[in-house]
């Protein structure tokens, strides 16, 4: 099963510098995000527009574990 939609969305092509490039995918990787999702949040903050940003990222190591299933031991 795929991801959900996003709904509709617009593509934009950015080009930056090789050096600056590598520090965008950089820092997109630390938060878990896309490269894309990654230059929509900065701009969504550098415009104050937050309600444009990206949903965070699910916090994967604060959730819950799965127990694992117990061992039974046949009579």
């Amino acid at each position: 099963m795929g991801r959900p939609s996003k709904g509709e969305r617009d593509a934009i092509l950015a080009k930056p510098p090789v050096a600056f490039g590598a520090i965008l995918k950089h820092n997109a990787d630390e938060m878990g995000l896309a490269y894309g999702e990654y230059l929509v949040a900065l701009a969504a903050e550098a415009l104050n527009m937050p309600q444009f940003a990206p949903a965070p990222p699910r916090d994967r190591a604060s959730e819950l574990d799965i127990p694992e299933e117990a061992s039974t031991r046949a009579a």
